[in-house]
């Protein structure tokens, strides 16, 4: 094909609904971090302050972005493109810009690689809970969770087995062929359809969860409304008196903000591109503002009321303030050791006698089911970039681009798997420090370059509601101050010693073993970037972003 006549592609993908469209924007920020990640954030990183600064960040950082992201997604939908790389072409003359958008392609790809490993020990764990495997083991869920992935309990995996258990790699093979054939359907048939069954499934077992954590009776002089204190019983002088925040909570104030402004990335999944693709797949008269304020409103429904109500006071009822401290020390120990001890202690009827092996197949099914459900629809979003810019970048039918994500996701996860200390490395450089970096690319590109009137025009062109001016002003000043302040404070607090090799990820000492993981872990994620970054180049060579270079307003562009 010449350069002459190439187009983007006319006839794209669409939602089959906007019910379809909010529940599968909801499904792909709704994940394993706001059943997991934000109890265990908001109970290390200053409790009742982390709850002030979150919802802080989420008015200054997180909603401006999330409207910024389907801003960007629906233009540059309008042009053909589905990903990052055509978008931010379509923003700017500079021909460079669009291996910039490669970010947003390679990026959700590496969480994918971790993420559906760990979304499958949820299913894995559902079915240990309905055939009593669990129950037998509450006694030492910890052996019970090295077993099952096959670990000597000093590491993430062990030397024992070299790809761990053969329960843990069933179930990973399970989620992984569940994912492809789904993404292999494609949007309105595959994707949407999940969400629109998985969502309201989700919501369910949530909400049976918390009501019967809530109505549990009191036990050694504990309730589970006095577990919710925890989080909301703030003190604002700890958000900017380091000393206060230190006696209070033995963590500064800078670390409580950056906490609570790393769990808004993530757990509302901008900067990651995932978003941007699938507002790619809107028409031009669809509305974006009044539908990316549901998406936000969902998530935090789910996440605030939903989880965290559910696994801290719960976890408080029966444990105690010095269990739900050590519970809370480990994302994966909270979920996958402590509930399953809390749901035999939990009785089954209203009054009763704990439920045993009973309470824990009963609510296992229904705790982990919803993790599972939460893990699938994110880790669906955050495949589709790749799919999409394989599909319009490559001409890649849908079935041959999921073959080509599923071979890259298993070919990348062998050294998750079976190296300690990989997963911590590829999680914070591109499921934390890279998702802060590339959301202020973004806001640039959008706000500065793309200008602030062309923006907030392109935001509200038929919107069904008028946004605050006052957020025009935020999202053009405030919010790309503050995403330069983490990224400098990430950079130097953060990033630069764990680059360095001065300490990893989790704040301790490389040792011989997690220093060859991190140099693996950079290895991958630098080959994964330059892959897509020469595609990118061959695209570009086929003319597959001309249309974008010629900054035409697309028909109907309110700019």
């Amino acid at each position: 094909m010449s350069t002459s006549d190439y187009a983007p592609p006319q006839e794209r993908e669409r939602w089959g609904s906007r019910l379809g469209l909010i529940l599968a924007m909801a499904g792909n920020a709704v994940g394993l971090g706001n059943f997991l990640r934000f109890p265990n954030q908001a109970v290390q990183n200053g409790q009742g302050s982390f709850m002030l600064a979150y919802f802080i960040c989420l008015f200054l950082v997180g909603i401006p972005l999330m409207w910024m992201e389907w801003g960007i997604g629906r233009r540059g939908g309008s042009y053909g493109y589905s990903t990052c790389p055509g978008m931010f072409q379509s923003l700017t003359r500079a021909k460079w810009v669009k291996y910039l958008g490669a970010l947003g392609v390679v990026m959700p790809l590496l969480i994918v690689v971790y993420y559906v490993y760990i979304e499958s020990w949820t299913l894995g764990y559902a079915a240990s809970a309905v055939t009593g495997e669990l129950a037998e083991a509450t006694g030492n869920t910890s052996a019970f969770f090295n077993t099952y992935l096959g670990a000597d309990g000093n590491g993430f995996l062990g030397n024992d087995t070299w790809i761990g258990s053969n329960k843990a790699l069933t179930f990973f093979l399970i989620t992984m062929v569940v994912n492809l054939w789904v993404l292999s359907r494609g949007l309105s048939k595959g994707i949407e359809i999940v969400a629109k069954v998985g969502m309201p499934v989700l919501l369910l077992c949530a909400i049976a969860l918390v009501a019967r954590v809530l109505t549990l009776d009191n036990y050694e002089g504990r309730s589970a409304l006095d577990g919710l204190a925890i989080y909301w019983n703030p003190e604002w002088r700890a958000l900017f008196d380091e000393s206060r925040a230190i006696e209070l909570y033995g963590k500064g104030s800078a670390a409580i903000w950056l906490a609570a402004a790393g769990q808004i990335f993530f757990t509302l999944s901008v900067g990651s591109g995932a978003i941007n693709t699938y507002s790619s797949y809107l028409t031009r008269e669809d509305d974006i503002a009044l539908t990316g304020l549901a998406t936000v409103s969902t998530n935090e429904f789910c996440e605030v009321v939903l989880g965290g109500t559910l696994a801290i006071p719960a976890a408080f009822l029966f444990f105690g303030l010095d269990g739900v401290m050590e519970a809370s020390s480990g994302n994966m120990g909270l979920a996958f050791k402590t509930m399953p001890r809390i749901f035999e202690n939990m009785p089954l009827g209203f009054g009763g006698e704990a439920g045993g092996a009973s309470g824990v197949a009963v609510y296992g099914l229904l705790w982990f089911g919803l993790l599972f459900v939460a893990g699938i629809t994110s880790s669906l979003a955050l495949s589709q970039p790749t799919m999409a810019f394989l599909e319009g970048a490559m001409g890649m039918t849908r079935r041959k681009a999921a073959l080509v994500v599923g071979t890259i996701i298993l070919i990348c996860v062998g050294p998750v798997i079976v190296l300690p200390g990989v997963l911590d490395e590829i999680d914070y450089w591109a499921g934390t420090f890279g998702l802060v970096l590339f959301s202020t690319i973004e806001v640039i590109l959008f706000m500065w370059v793309f200008r602030p009137s062309r923006a907030w025009g392109e935001i509200h062109h038929g919107a069904d509601i008028r946004i605050p001016v006052v957020f025009k002003w935020i999202m053009t000043y405030v919010t790309p101050t503050l995403l330069l302040w983490m990224l400098y404070r990430w950079g130097t607090t953060q990033a630069l010693p764990i680059l360095t090799f001065q300490n990893d990820p989790n704040g301790n000492a490389y040792d011989e073993a997690t220093r060859s993981a991190a140099y693996l872990a950079r290895a991958e994620m630098l080959a994964l970037f330059v892959f897509f970054a020469v595609l990118v180049g061959v695209a570009s060579k086929r003319g597959y972003f001309k249309r974008a270079e010629t900054l035409d307003s697309p028909e109907g562009s309110a700019t």
